[in-house]
Parts: C-alpha cells; structure tokens; sequence
C-alpha cells in the first residue's frame, strides 16, 4: 500500500505482481539485489547471506541492507505467527487490500501449499502438542 502511495507521490509506476513472480520487474530500483537477499535470509541460505550482504551494502549502502533485511524479517515473523495461531485476516484489512493481493497474488497462498521448511516445523509442533497433552 505505502509503495503504491509513494509512487504515486514521486510519480513511478511499480508492478507489484513482482512480489511474487520474479520475471518481471517491480520498478523498485535494485530490486534483483533486494530479492536475492531477502529470499536467502527468508530460505535460511544462511551460507550465501555474508556475500550478498556485501554486495547489497555496496550497492544499496550499508543503512538500506540492513532496513532491507529488518523489513523482511519482521514481515517473515508477522506471517508465521498469523499462519500459527490462525489470525484471520480482519475484514477492513480485507477490503482495503483487495487490490493489491489481486496484483501480487497473494491470496492464492494457503499455508498448506507453503514449502517443505513450513511444513517440518507443523509436524514437530503437532509432534510436541501431542506430547504435550499426552503427558499432561
């Protein structure tokens, strides 16, 4: 929403079907170096993470790899705990981004198709809960 806002604002167009298909290209300048950090810190690549650490701290500066990075963790972090305790997503929350999740296409992402590392860590939860109460 704000990168529609602020695109509007600086006059620049931004695809943002680029958030979820890599083939196009966004309109956020760097955005090849922004993606390929963020998606290895997201995919725990954590062997590849210094190099392009690096590389975007020389292209983006050292202050913009690191917000880069915060953003994508705090919104890794929002996602797994809403996906974990089954936040619903509120209905002005809904209204207000029906476009947007249109754009990106968001919505057709359900926690059960997420990849396997999601789906490891709902079996040892599971395994735990079941321990849990077994037990109790």
């Amino acid at each position: 929403m704000l990168l529609r806002a602020s695109g509007e604002r600086d006059d620049r167009t931004y695809d943002l079907s680029a958030v979820t298909d890599d083939r196009g290209d966004s309109g956020v300048p760097h955005s090849d170096t922004i993606r390929a950090l963020t998606e290895a810190a997201v995919g725990n690549r954590w062997d590849e993470l210094p190099a392009l650490r690096d590389r975007a701290a020389a292209i983006l500066g050292e202050q913009a790899m690191v917000d880069v990075l915060t953003v994508a963790a705090g919104f890794n972090g929002i996602t797994r705990v809403a996906d974990a305790t089954g936040i619903p997503l509120d209905e002005r929350a809904r209204a207000a981004t029906e476009d947007m999740r249109a754009a990106v296409g968001i919505d057709r992402f359900h926690y059960a198709q997420k990849s396997a590392r999601y789906d490891i860590a709902t079996r040892e939860v599971s395994a735990y809960r079941s321990a849990s109460s077994s037990s109790g």
